[in-house]
């Protein structure tokens, strides 16, 4: 059967989900999920919607269809951003990534037993180290070397060797931080992955730091990048304990499986559809 993911976000009123669930019925098509919330005036709702065989005469017919339900919500409601996308939607992903490997390792492990939802296109790297890991798994590697290169002509190779035809760009642990205009020129939404000291061990040699101090949690954050460092809305949290027998060492390991699972869950979300920014902050449905 023929499944669709409704994305559909606008100022509340009375009656919205009634007019959403209604223009379903209309086409003879089921729900499957519906998820909703409301917030400071404003309402956001997310249906996975099921078309019944043979309820579209061809493939042509059906995406006229959904083309329809599409402007028939945008005419219903008032000042709407409506999105209807296919079920499952495979995402085109670019990865940026340094040196460091553990979250890039996740993303391709997840990606190859399909629970990414999008496959990895590009991996982009300033340094030749993930070389055999992209070709083994048969993913696109392009190194742009940072060395002898100003900020603003290496960010624009990078920007040259991600392309056009990408759905969303992942900083997999990587080291530089881009500029506005990198961001105003990216072609996606760009997730990012960071430790959760911040701001308390913001800086280099975190893990020591945190070390020295004692600290019994670590944690990682993922989140949209916008020009303000490390502060744009977050998507996904998780925190893992630690104690006083614990070494930098293992500080640094702990953290390394905290980021990994963070990135996937945060990537996932945005694949399948699941993000919707509220202002500074998100709103994030369950899979």
């Amino acid at each position: 059967m023929l499944q669709r993911i409704v994305r559909v976000s606008c100022p509340d009123r009375t009656g919205l989900v009634s007019i959403i669930t209604t223009a379903f019925a209309d086409r003879g098509l089921n729900i499957n999920q519906l998820d909703q919330f409301t917030n400071d005036g404003s309402f956001f709702v997310r249906a996975v919607i099921e078309a019944p065989s043979g309820l579209f005469a061809s493939p042509a017919t059906e995406d006229d269809e959904f083309r329809r339900l599409g402007e028939r919500l945008t005419a219903s409601l008032d000042d709407a951003e409506v999105e209807i996308r296919p079920h499952p939607a495979q995402q085109r992903i670019v990865v940026l990534a340094s040196r460091t490997d553990h979250c890039l390792n996740e993303m391709i492990r997840r990606a190859q037993d399909g629970q990414l939802g999008g496959s990895i296109v590009k991996v982009v790297a300033n340094h030749d180290v993930h070389r055999q890991v992209c070709e083994f798994h048969g993913i696109p590697f392009v190194v742009v070397p940072h060395e002898g290169l100003s900020k603003q002509e290496h960010e624009a190779a990078v920007l040259e060797a991600i392309g056009e035809d990408v759905d969303l760009i992942v900083l997999a642990r990587y080291m530089r931080i881009l500029s506005d205009e990198f961001l105003q020129k990216a072609p996606t939404p760009i997730i990012n992955i960071h430790h959760s000291f911040l701001p308390s061990f913001i800086g280099a040699n975190p893990y020591q730091r945190a070390h020295d101090r004692g600290v019994k949690m670590i944690g990682a954050t993922a989140h949209y990048v916008t020009a303000d460092l490390d502060e744009g809305p977050i998507i996904e949290q998780d925190v893992t304990r630690v104690h006083h027998g614990h070494s930098k060492d293992d500080l640094v390991q702990a953290g390394a499986d905290v980021e990994r699972t963070v990135l996937h869950r945060a990537v996932q979300a945005h694949c399948e559809g699941r993000i919707f920014l509220n202002g500074d902050r998100t709103v994030v449905f369950g899979s």
